[in-house]
């Protein structure tokens, strides 16, 4: 009985991660499989209404030159509006659901895994469309995806652009105007 008391109290003052002891009251955060932070990043009804879709198309319009079809998926926690015409595809997806910032997280760090050495297919850090972070780690844009991943709070918005005859230079800086753009309507 004795050692059975010992054993207990030895795990009893096992902490979570981090070497942290969760005591009393306070809220426990358990750990997903893929490191998420269980209860730490609640899932919320923000999402890209079909009128902030319509926004989002007037600014693609005048960034295009040309006019574009709209297809919105407005229901939270992933909305999408999709933008397209021929050679033009643009998409502005919004995942506002449990943990949007860990798989944000997650998917940036696979990204560099599978697509090394390749410059085209690892993140590059930019600046001004996350939220502000040492290194910008939290807005990426992958060249070869035409691709700009960034998260704000606990919301990941990916933009995919991709217009014939644009560069990804110039393609990275039309997603840097769209996904500000979602974003601040997005929170709402």
């Amino acid at each position: 009985m004795l050692t059975v008391l010992i054993a207990a109290a030895l795990l009893g003052g096992c902490g979570g991660s981090g070497g942290t002891t969760v005591t009393g009251s306070l809220p426990r955060h358990e750990v997903g499989p893929r490191g998420e932070e269980i209860g730490g990043e609640a899932a919320s009804l923000l999402h890209i209404s079909q009128a902030d879709c319509a926004v989002l198309q007037r600014r693609a319009e005048a960034q295009s030159g040309r006019a574009l079809a709209r297809h919105s998926e407005p229901t939270p926690p992933s909305s999408r509006c999709r933008l397209t015409a021929p050679g033009v595809t643009i998409g502005v997806y919004l995942d506002a659901g449990h943990a949007a910032r860990q798989r944000y997280l997650n998917r940036m760090v696979e990204q560099n895994q599978f697509g090394a050495p390749d410059p085209g297919r690892i993140t590059h850090p930019v600046a001004g469309v996350g939220d502000p972070s040492p290194g910008n780690q939290y807005a990426s844009w992958v060249p070869d995806l035409g691709s700009l991943f960034a998260a704000r709070g606990n919301r990941w918005l990916t933009v995919a652009y991709s217009v014939a005859g644009v560069s990804s230079p110039q393609s990275l800086q039309r997603a840097k105007v769209l996904a500000r753009l979602g974003f601040r309507l997005s929170a709402r």
